[in-house]
């Protein structure tokens, strides 16, 4: 997968070349370091790859680098209390390792808990997310899109790379999201147009067609989904938006980051276990999601009867759905929904 590019700006070529190229020795982040050693050089590349993020020295910044616009610019002090002005200011001497946690802990934040809590006044958000696979994932959030549709308007959207929806409910839909994201690149003024043609209802709650292959998720940008979501922020009566989030979703944890709460399927096998311990810290390490906004649920089995509608009215009855509701039930989903 294509990683997102972190440019590295600083006269000093000796600092630029040695910190961007620690970043790339760093396996875990998600990023690709390019060093530059002049704001010309930096702004002749970025005309072309704009960066994610772009670390630039305090005497480097000047008004071609301004006039780029990029939305994760961050300044590399020479003072360890510098007050912080227009950019996110970050000491340049400290360890590589302080410098790291600094960045990704303003990246993560840096847009996503505006959009949730902006969401939160007219539509809640939630993340349903497992690093575990077969762990009940998607029928958890079929099952809590049914349960919250009994009272409050709700959307799924589904971002897994194999949704599976077309056998389990013999869909025949003649538009998806790949379709909707090929009309938002060429075509961005019809995109409202495009988000409500696409939905569609499934039981008590409406929902989006998902993708049609793995390579259409992981060729959308996070950005692709943000105006998505925006546009069903501004432009719905939707009270509740409920995310179901796979794996190859381009910056997962900016995505998981939109939700005012996750909830997170679990098994107890060895593996299980494993997969949830790299996550933890994952989280931890990148300052990427507070924890308390992270929910484990420990599932009872569940086999699907049946197809179609009654499969999903299936969802809501017996052990699995008075599980599911009581999960719901304790975190106060029933009470707290956005207001339209």
């Amino acid at each position: 997968m294509k990683k997102n590019i972190i440019a590295v700006c600083d006269s000093d070529a000796e600092y630029a070349c040695n910190f961007a190229e620690y970043l790339n020795n760093k396996k875990k982040l998600p990023f690709q370091a390019e060093a530059f050693t002049n704001a010309q050089t930096l702004c002749d590349y970025a005309g072309k790859n704009p960066p994610e993020i772009l670390l630039i020295a305090e005497g480097d910044v000047d008004s071609r680098v301004e006039n780029l616009g990029a939305e994760n610019l961050i300044v590399l002090s020479d003072e360890r209390d510098r007050e912080e002005e227009q950019h996110k200011c970050v000491y340049k001497y400290q360890s590589a390792e302080s410098i790291i946690q600094e960045v990704m802990t303003y990246y993560a934040n840096s847009s996503s808990p505006a959009f949730y809590a902006m969401s939160e006044r007219r539509m809640s958000v939630l993340g349903v997310y497992s690093p575990v696979a077969r762990c009940g994932k998607t029928l958890f959030a079929l099952t809590a899109g049914q349960l919250l549709g009994e009272t409050k308007s709700v959307l799924y959207v589904n971002m897994e790379e194999y949704s599976g929806f077309g056998e389990l409910f013999s869909m025949q839909t003649e538009k998806s999201l790949t379709d909707f994201f090929y009309e938002l690149r060429c075509k961005e003024g019809k995109a409202l147009h495009g988000v409500q043609e696409l939905i569609r209802p499934m039981g008590k709650m409406d929902y989006l067609p998902p993708v049609e292959s793995p390579e259409d998720i992981r060729e959308i940008l996070f950005s692709e989904w943000m105006q998505l979501f925006e546009l069903i922020r501004k432009n719905s009566r939707y009270e509740i938006m409920i995310l179901d989030v796979g794996n190859s979703v381009e910056q997962l944890f900016r995505v998981l980051n939109l939700c005012s709460r996750v909830y997170m399927p679990v098994q107890e096998d060895l593996m299980a276990r494993c997969k949830l311990s790299q996550f933890r810290k994952l989280i931890k390490s990148w300052g990427a999601i507070e924890e308390e906004r992270i929910r484990e649920v420990r599932l009872p089995a569940f086999q699907p009867e049946g197809r179609d509608n009654n499969l999903i009215e299936a969802l809501s009855w017996g052990k699995w759905g008075s599980c599911v509701r009581k999960v719901l039930e304790k975190n106060g989903e029933f009470k707290g929904a956005g207001k339209p």
